[in-house]
């Protein structure tokens, strides 16, 4: 009897089938073996088939006959028939003891004739034939991962770093570091004095504090041409080479553990400590040689700072006749998002707060001193000292120029570690209301931080993308200002504004020239507002001064500004479809 073989799939499936058939074979001898006889291992055998057939196919020769082991498989004869035991057998026909077997000499040669072995063969010789001209199957493509997902890993990637703006310098000229000196005791003498604000005809400061370098400027409100002038940075402190940009850097003594604003030999430098209090890393230490933590050095850093403008006012005048003798306010400028986040807004109230309680021990600071002063400081500012933000400077900038218009802007500030994103509208130069606001550690700075880190431009860019659409999306949404920002809806563009230095990168420039876009912002031309020339003495880039510039303006003069937790959500109204009123309902 014979039986048609099926097909297999591979050399795998053949093998398997042929040793189910050995084992279902073996299975029928089972019960007339001798109970000391250990039953032959199948899998053995198989292999040892197996390894034969594979070295004959590979010889190119004929795989009709192999050499297995020894009684590998019955003669189709006998399949099915009880095999007869040699010992009863010799037993029964002449009643003698039964003689050993001889072992066979060695393998020989054998047919293979069990049921469908031949078919299983030619089965796999396809297979093997089939399995070398198979094309392989290409993986599938692993999906792109969401903008979200590579915004989150660049934040990740550069929250908690010190970016390397730029090289430091080791030193400055005597002449520079007295006159610095100079003007500090002469300062920190003016505050230890506890002067309160004179609101009548004080003179106000514009403190723009960066993460890469601060700027300060100084106006005497309600007089003639309201006077504006910054302040000058010394040379070697500078930032860049701009005149007016002082590098927001510290450096500490080791050895007399003091710390200044200038280079000392020896010294160790503290940096990137707002980036890292933007990063909510304030509490941790600024490098890990020195116990001085982030919001420790940023009140050092500003307390040193006041007290070096106090008596440079005094000693340069740089308002003329014009100028009081007394300040009416100090506004230091922070993110919008920051100014509407209580726990961030509480972070810099203490640090400023800390600032001018230390400034008058400015020439003497210690670590020692600025710690145990910070960890009192209370959560409230002092009297004449305010935190504005910075959209406020940046709206009076551009609001009081005779270009300016009503209506829904965009404000993008790139400046060296942050981009400052904000949505609001403005309401004839004098009122603003935030719709939404973000800052992220998405800036110049940040951008190297993230390619040394191994991560491409393009998904720093996506990044960008992201926190956009995260303040545009909000802008538009039905419940704020759809009427204003969404392309299906507003009447106009959208003006976008756009301020600091960071914002000149191949990156940021890409990623700023697709908004004025009908699909986006609208095809507006796009403003970079700058504040007036007689602001400055010295040939320089002034759209750096723009929020300096803003911040000079008296508090009643800037534009009142609605931040987005004061602005509320609006609902929707449900659009009633027209109907006919027939006769009958009449």
């Amino acid at each position: 009897m014979s039986r048609k073989g099926k097909g297999f799939a591979s050399l795998a499936d053949a093998a398997s089938a042929l040793m189910d058939l050995r084992t279902a074979l073996a299975g029928t001898n089972a019960s007339s073996r001798s109970p000391d006889r250990k039953p032959q291992t199948a899998s053995g055998d198989f292999i040892e088939l197996e390894q034969q057939m594979l070295a004959k196919q590979a010889a190119g020769q004929s795989i009709e006959k192999v050499s297995p082991s020894p009684s590998s498989f019955p003669a189709r004869s006998e399949v099915g028939k009880r095999a007869p035991d040699p010992v009863h057998k010799a037993g029964k026909k002449k009643g003698k003891k039964a003689q050993p077997q001889p072992k066979p000499k060695g393998p020989k040669k054998i047919i293979l004739k069990g049921p469908g072995m031949k078919a299983a063969y030619h089965a796999i010789l396809e297979a093997e034939r089939a399995a070398a001209v198979k094309k392989p199957t290409p993986a599938a493509a692993k999906p792109a991962p969401s903008r979200e997902k590579i915004f989150r890993e660049v934040i990740a990637a550069v929250s908690n770093t010190t970016p390397m703006i730029e090289p430091r310098p080791v030193s400055i000229t005597p002449q520079n570091q007295a006159a610095i000196e100079r003007a500090i005791v002469d300062g920190a003498a003016q505050l230890a004095e506890n002067l309160q604000p004179d609101l009548d005809d004080g003179f106000i400061v514009g403190f723009d504090f960066g993460t890469s370098s601060v700027k300060l400027a100084v106006s005497q409100p309600y007089h003639a041409d309201n006077p504006t002038k910054a302040m000058p940075a010394p040379e070697g402190l500078q930032s860049f080479g701009h005149p007016y940009l002082w590098q927001t850097a510290l450096w500490l003594d080791p050895k007399a553990g003091r710390l200044s604003l200038y280079p000392i030999p020896g010294a160790v430098t503290l940096e990137g400590f707002k980036t890292g209090i933007i990063g909510a890393h304030g509490g941790e230490l600024v490098r890990p040689d020195v116990n001085v933590t982030r919001v420790e050095a940023a009140a050092a850093f500003l307390a040193l700072h006041f007290a070096h403008f106090f008596g440079w006012y005094r000693q340069a005048k740089p308002l003329g006749p014009a100028g009081a003798d007394q300040f009416m306010a100090v506004n230091v400028g922070i993110p919008v998002a920051a100014h509407d986040d209580a726990r961030s807004f509480s972070i810099f109230k203490r640090i400023v707060a800390a600032a001018v309680e230390l400034a008058p021990f400015a020439s003497r600071l210690t670590p020692d001193l600025v710690r145990q002063t910070h960890s009192r400081s209370p959560d409230r500012l002092p009297t004449g000292f305010y935190l504005v933000p910075e959209l406020t400077a940046a709206v009076a900038g551009y609001a009081f120029a005779p270009t300016s218009q009503p209506g829904s802007h965009m404000l993008v500030d790139v400046g060296a570690s942050t981009l400052d994103i904000v949505a609001f509208n403005l309401v004839g130069r004098e009122r603003v209301a935030v719709f939404s606001a973000a800052v992220e550690l998405l800036g110049a700075a940040a951008l190297d931080s993230a390619l040394s880190r191994q991560l491409s431009a393009g998904d720093f860019k996506r990044a960008c993308d992201h926190e956009f659409e995260e303040v545009y999306g909000r802008a538009r949404s039905p419940e704020r200002a759809q009427d204003g920002f969404h392309a299906a809806y507003r009447r106009k563009p959208v003006q976008l504004l756009v301020t600091g230095g960071g914002c000149k990168t191949e990156v940021h420039d890409r990623f700023i020239a697709e908004m004025p876009t009908e699909r986006v912002l609208g095809a507006a031309p796009t403003i970079h507002p700058l504040p007036p020339k007689a602001m400055t003495d010295m040939s320089c880039d002034r759209s750096r001064l723009l929020l300096a510039y803003g911040l000079t303006r008296d508090l009643p003069d800037l534009p009142e500004i609605k931040l987005p937790s004061q602005v509320p959500s609006i609902t929707p109204l449900v659009r009633m479809e027209s109907s006919f009123v027939g006769p009958e309902m009449t």
